[in-house]
């Protein structure tokens, strides 16, 4: 559960809770399983809490710094990431659906198994992130990077990966039915032949 004391200072607005975060150093905040639903969260300085089981749905988290957080299982959807920092960020398992993620930073953050069904990754960095039996259906990936990330089993159908850089990335047994690649960069990418799109048309 929450952190009542940090929880309360959240309440107080993004003004109060970074100048909190200012002074109390190295203390990371507890706010799992709180109900934050359509907070507005711009800029928040969330750097290294804890948010798992968090409800974040249709909160505006532009611009917030999420690195290094946990928001395993926490509920993200229709939520405002744009141009967050997600950094080495814990989002396993979380719930992602519709979500704008438009040129957020999501280098190495752990991915697995989340739902990110129709979100929006436009221009986001998914570099070494790993995103193990993620399901991006019909997900929106335009130009984003994606270099060295793990796709391994994930779900691309229908996805958007125009012009997305997937130097380097693992695509092995990920589903790409129907999903546009068009000027994709794909070089040293590892591929399952057998399941690439028009491979057996």
């Amino acid at each position: 559960m929450a952190n009542k004391e940090h929880l309360a200072i959240l309440q107080q607005g993004v003004s109060a809770w970074n100048k909190w975060r200012e002074k109390a150093i190295g203390v990371w905040p507890d706010l799992s399983r709180a109900k934050l639903m359509g907070k507005n969260l711009t800029n928040a300085d969330l750097f290294r809490a804890n948010l798992s089981h968090a409800d974040l749905s249709n909160a505006n988290l532009s611009g917030a710094n999420l690195s290094a957080a946990n928001l395993c299982e926490a509920n993200l959807s229709n939520a405002n990431l744009s141009k967050a920092n997600l950094s080495e960020t814990n989002l396993c398992e979380s719930y992602l659906a519709k979500t704008n993620l438009t040129n957020a930073n999501l280098s190495e953050a752990n991915l697995t198994k989340a739902y990110l069904i129709e979100s929006f990754l436009s221009g986001a960095n998914l570099s070494e992130a790993n995103l193990f039996r993620s399901n991006l259906f019909e997900s929106d990936l335009f130009r984003a990077n994606l270099t060295g990330a793990n796709l391994y089993k994930a779900n691309l159908t229908e996805a958007n990966l125009i012009e997305a850089y997937l130097t380097g990335a693992n695509l092995f047994k990920a589903n790409l039915t129907e999903a546009d690649l068009s000027g994709a960069r794909l070089d040293d990418a590892f591929i399952d032949k057998n399941s690439w799109p028009g491979e057996n048309e």
